[in-house]
């Protein structure tokens, strides 16, 4: 499988940017979103019965929330780990650091191996754009 992408110009903000002022980058052509409704009915193929599964996220859901807020990382299987990142804004010395100082923390992700096989085997494949000579009747701004 092949993850699509478009090109899109758009301003460059690299050390080059006096010489070169817009750079092509790739975005990711994203083609459905699939709903944790969906998710539940193709785990529930394997016999599982989809209330059971949704009930077993929820407590995952309130138990990572419940570890992460007491510094703890979850390692939740295969899947990967959670975590809080945190930054600060700096202070001259220990006695002027304010707890404010400290900006609302990140959650972030781990992947496990499955995921990271996943990452490191991904294909691309660019997306062409379309081509239509049909006209817009939606207004447009200018």
């Amino acid at each position: 499988m092949s993850v699509k992408f478009r090109l899109v110009e758009r301003n460059n903000l690299g050390k080059d940017k006096d010489v070169t002022p817009k750079k092509v980058y790739a975005q990711p052509v994203y083609t459905d979103k699939i709903d944790f409704e969906y998710l539940l009915s193709e785990i529930s193929e394997a016999g599982i019965p989809s209330n059971q599964v949704k009930g077993v996220i929820d407590r995952m859901n309130y138990l990572i929330r419940k570890h992460l807020s007491v510094g703890h990382i979850v390692q939740f299987g295969e899947f990967g780990n959670f975590r809080y990142g945190v930054g600060s804004t700096g202070a001259e010395n220990e006695e002027d650091f304010l707890t404010s100082q400290i900006r609302q923390p990140k959650v972030i992700f781990s992947p496990g191996a499955t995921l990271r096989k996943a990452k490191k085997e991904a294909g691309f494949q660019r997306e062409e754009p379309r081509i239509t000579t049909e006209t817009c009747t939606r207004p447009h701004m200018d």
